[in-house]
C-alpha cells in the first residue's frame, strides 16, 4: 500500500492489489516561479490530493506531492513522472511505459525509474515535447490510465479533470519557454530573502493586517467578514478583501495595490504573489480604482477560499505582490498567516456562524476560549510572544486525540497521543497554534490556547 498523508485527511491507495473499480480523482496544481534574477520561469504542474501546507509537499520542489509531476526542462520538453507499481523494476532502470485514454488512444514510451526522495513523485519518467499528444491526452482526456507495459492489473484509471485547464495552460507556458533566451552573463544568484526588501510593513511604514467579522445571525447576506493591510486609522490602504455571501460557495472579493499605470478600469490584468522560498503564483483578475480618491488602485480578484492561492499568499510573514512584467511591486509584512486564515474559515462558514465567532472563526456554540476550527490548518501557524505558559491539555473527546504543534513555518510536530480520559501538561505560549487529530491523521480541532489558561479540553465529537 502507497499512502501519503495529508492533513486534514489521508489518502493511500494500493499499487500492489487489485485494480480499482472507480477512478481515483485528482486534482491539478500549477506552480509558475519566476526568478528574480531573471531567465526562463520554473514550471511545475502537479496531480495532488491535498494543498495542505507543510504535509504532503516536497521540500526541494516547493510543489504539493501526488499522483503525476510534470516539469519543464527546456527547449519546449516536458518531463511527466508518474506514480505507478514498477514490479521488479529499480531506480535508474529504463521500462516501456503505456499511457491511454477511453478514445482509444496509447501511446508507448520508453520511461526511467525514479525514486522520490524530496520529488513530488516517485516512478518512471518519460520526457516529451510540451506540445506533444502526452500532454495533450492529459489535458484533454476525462480518464487516463497508465502504466507498465505487461503489467496489466496495475494499469489503473485515473480521473484527471480538476482543474484540467492547468494541463494546457502548462504546456503552453513551457512550449513558449523555448524562446526564452538564456541571459549572455547571467545575474549573481541573491537569496530571495535578499531581494524582499519590506517597502510596505509595519516598521516602515505602519502598515499592519486586522480582520473584521460581524454576524448577522438571522440573515447570513447581512454578516460583513473583511480583511485589509493598512496603516490604522488612515486611508492608506494597500489591501482590501471581503467575503461575498451569495446562495452558492461564498467568493473572497479582494483587491490589491498594484501598478496599473495607463490601464484603464476594467481591464484584464495578472497579479503574482511571491514568498521568500522561492512559491509564487499568478492570479487573473481586472484592473481598479484608476482615478479614484481613496481606496485600492490596483488589481482586483474573484477567487474561492479553497483557491491553492492562498497558500502562498498567506504562507509567509513576508509577501510579494506585482503585476508580472511591470518589474516593481510592493512587499508586505507582519501577521498575514494568522490573520489571513481566520478570515478565509470565517468566510467559508460565514452561513453557520454565531454572533461570537468574530474572535474564534467557526466556532461551535459555547466552544471554550482558544478554540481554533480545521479550516485555519494551513493558513496559520505559531508566532511566539514570549511569554512561557504551561497548559494541561485533556482529552475530554470520545476517541483517541493526536496531538500536534504547528511550528513557526506551518510544520506539524508531533507530540504525544491521548486516549479519552487521558491528559498531558506542556510549556508552550500564547501564541503558538495546536492540533488535535483522530487516528487517521484528519484534523479534529485546533487551538492557540489564551495567556493565563491552565487546562484546555479538547472535545470535539467524530461525526
Amino acid at each position: 500500500m502507497r499512502c501519503f498523508r495529508a492533513l486534514p485527511v489521508a489518502l493511500c491507495f494500493a499499487i500492489s492489489a487489485a485494480p480499482l473499480s472507480a477512478q481515483e480523482a485528482f486534482t491539478w496544481v500549477f506552480n509558475e516561479h519566476h526568478p528574480f534574477s531573471g531567465g526562463p520561469p520554473v514550471l511545475d504542474l502537479v496531480a495532488t490530493d491535498s494543498f495542505a501546507a507543510g504535509q504532503g509537499e516536497a521540500g526541494g520542489a516547493r510543489v504539493p506531492r501526488g499522483l503525476i509531476w510534470v516539469q519543464c526542462v527546456g527547449g519546449g520538453d516536458a518531463a511527466i513522472r508518474f506514480e505507478a507499481f514498477a514490479g521488479a523494476a529499480a531506480a535508474g532502470d529504463v521500462v516501456a511505459f503505456q499511457m491511454s485514454d477511453d478514445a482509444g488512444l496509447t501511446v508507448t514510451l520508453q520511461a526511467e525509474i525514479f525514486d522520490a526522495e524530496d520529488d513530488p513523485v516517485g516512478g518512471p519518467e518519460v520526457v516529451v515535447s510540451a506540445d506533444g499528444p502526452e500532454l495533450q491526452m492529459l489535458a484533454t482526456a476525462p480518464v487516463v490510465r497508465y502504466g507498465l507495459v505487461g503489467l496489466t492489473d496495475f494499469n489503473i484509471p485515473f480521473d484527471l479533470t480538476t482543474n484540467q485547464h492547468y494541463v494546457a495552460q502548462f504546456a503552453t507556458a513551457c512550449a513558449a519557454a523555448a524562446s526564452v533566451a538564456e541571459p549572455s552573463a547571467p545575474a549573481p544568484e541573491l537569496p530571495v530573502a535578499d531581494v524582499l526588501i519590506p517597502d510596505l510593513g509595519p516598521d516602515i511604514s505602519g502598515h499592519v493586517w486586522t480582520r473584521f467579522t460581524q454576524v448577522d445571525e438571522g440573515n447570513p447576506e447581512g454578516t460583513i467578514v473583511r480583511l485589509q493591510y493598512a496603516v490604522p486609522e488612515s486611508d492608506d490602504v494597500a489591501i482590501v478583501g471581503e467575503c461575498l455571501v451569495n446562495p452558492g460557495d461564498p467568493v473572497v472579493h479582494l483587491q490589491v495595490s498594484a501598478d496599473v499605470a495607463g490601464l484603464q478600469n476594467g481591464m484584464a490584468a495578472d497579479l503574482r504573489a511571491t514568498i521568500p522560498d522561492g512559491r509564487s503564483v499568478v492570479l487573473q483578475g481586472n484592473v481598479v480604482g484608476v482615478g479614484a480618491e481613496f481606496g485600492v488602485s490596483g488589481v482586483e480578484i474573484f477567487t474561492d477560499v479553497s483557491n491553492p492561492a492562498w497558500l502562498v499568499i498567506a504562507g509567509n510573514r513576508t509577501v510579494r505582490f506585482d503585476r508580472p512584467g511591470t518589474g516593481n511591486g510592493l512587499t508586505l509584512t507582519g501577521n498575514g498567516p494568522n490573520t489571513i486564515g481566520p478570515f478565509l474559515a470565517d468566510c467559508a462558514e460565514v452561513a453557520r456562524l454565531d454572533p461570537e465567532s468574530g474572535g474564534r472563526p467557526s466556532a461551535p456554540i459555547n466552544a471554550q476560549p482558544g478554540y481554533l476550527a480545521c479550516e485555519n490548518f494551513g493558513r496559520v501557524s505559531s508566532r511566539p510572544t514570549g511569554v512561557a505558559q504551561v497548559v494541561n491539555f485533556i482529552n475530554s473527546s470520545d476517541g483517541y486525540r493526536a496531538l500536534q504543534w504547528i511550528d513557526e513555518v506551518g510544520a506539524v510536530v508531533e507530540i504525544t497521543a491521548l486516549n479519552p480520559g487521558q491528559a498531558a501538561a506542556y510549556t508552550t505560549d500564547p501564541g503558538h497554534i495546536w492540533m488535535a487529530t483522530d487516528g487517521l491523521g484528519n484534523c479534529m480541532e485546533m487551538m492557540q490556547v489564551p495567556a493565563g489558561t491552565t487546562d484546555y479540553r479538547i472535545t470535539t465529537i467524530a461525526q
